[in-house]
């Protein structure tokens, strides 16, 4: 196609993570009907696999971290002029940010540029610990993009006191079709419990260690993809109840379809969240699914009782009753199964992309 318009992503790298997978999903879709270039803040390998017409540029080799507010300042200057740059030189017609940082900066240097620009926000505001500078560089930039992506209604209201209504769209997450190609039909045979998610204090992955060890459900496993901060303490806790054998924690993976295509249950213990993208996926997947009814996501995806349980955040009792009652269950996994797959249809690649592919065209 001749003329087409050119997109521009922003995002600090493209290692793995929610708004990186959006992000190469996104520009999978898109790179057909636009030119597309994602400009990035340092240099890193991309961890989800792109189309080899899609440009990844970096505004710079690598950054060390600020030493204060005026590192800050001076760092973010530099990014803005870089990516402002970078526009100007690619010829790029929108820009589109994810993440605060990147949004703030896209913000301003579309401005710079006389460009549209698009923001996506993937945080919930009330707990995300964001340093006082961007708090306030947002409350400033965020009003003056032209359309505020957010993913929950929930996440919507508390947006709607700082920025005009009529800017803010809700758009969930896609599940790649390359995602949903590995799903397989076959049976579940192994008793397996899977979990994934950052090993942090939010995520809460003790509590289903906790619930498996006073179950001790016999010819069961629980498998938790993650990494972070709290995985040697989680380790502990499991050779502590002596599960080394039957509970194993697996970080950087890139095959998460073989984990959701062998499990029999997914539990998610999140004591907050933007929007649950393994939770969705786990759905997608048809694994039959408990999780917390925290703020923000998984009441948009679980009816209770029809397609998953929601469990109150934190409440261990609740947590190991509905596992034992899932475990023994095998018609109820059945029937969540069967609606859990039907939710996520709203959100396949397809369906997303083009509300996406939307919003872009009404601004370019």
């Amino acid at each position: 196609m001749a003329n087409k318009k050119k997109i521009g992503f922003v995002i600090g790298t493209l290692s793995s993570g929610g708004a990186e997978r959006v992000i190469s999903t996104l520009s999978n879709e898109l790179i057909e009907r636009f030119d597309i270039t994602i400009i990035t803040f340092t240099k890193s390998t991309p961890f989800y696999t792109l189309d080899d017409r899609i440009k990844v540029i970096s505004c710079m080799e690598k950054a060390d971290k600020p030493k204060s507010a005026l590192d800050s300042l001076k760092l973010n200057y530099t990014l803005v002029k870089r990516i402002s740059r970078i526009s100007k030189q690619e010829k790029i017609d929108i820009l589109i940010g994810f993440i605060t940082s990147a949004n703030v900066l896209t913000v301003i240097a579309s401005k710079l540029n006389r460009i549209p620009s698009i923001i996506s926000e993937r945080n919930n505001p009330l707990v995300e610990d964001v340093p006082k500078l961007w708090e306030i560089l947002r409350k400033y930039t965020y009003p003056k993009t032209d359309t505020l992506v957010l993913q929950t209604k929930g996440i919507k209201k508390l947006y709607e006191k700082k920025i005009r209504p009529h800017k803010i769209t809700i758009l969930p997450n896609p599940i790649s079709a390359d995602l949903s190609n590995l799903r397989t039909d076959n049976t579940k045979e192994e008793n397996i419990i899977l979990s994934v998610g950052r090993l942090d204090k939010n995520k809460c992955h003790d509590e289903l260690i906790t619930a498996f060890n006073t179950i001790n459900p016999k010819g069961w496993k629980v498998k938790i993809i993650g990494d972070g901060n709290k995985k040697q303490e989680l380790t502990a806790l499991i050779e502590k109840y002596n599960l080394t054998d039957r509970i194993e924690i697996i970080s950087k993976v890139k095959d998460i379809d073989k984990y959701y295509n062998e499990a029999s249950i997914f539990v998610f213990t999140s004591k907050t969240e933007g929007f649950p993208n393994a939770l969705m996926e786990a759905m997608h997947f048809g694994l039959p699914c408990i999780s917390t009814d925290c703020n923000f996501g998984p009441s948009d995806l679980i009816l209770n009782g029809e397609n998953g349980f929601l469990i109150p955040v934190n409440d261990q009792e609740e947590l190991t009753k509905k596992l034992s009652q899932l475990i023994d269950d095998k018609a109820l996994q059945k029937k969540f199964s069967e609606n859990a797959k039907r939710t996520t249809e709203n959100y396949m690649s397809k369906n997303v992309v083009a509300q996406w592919e939307a919003i872009i065209n009404s601004h370019i």
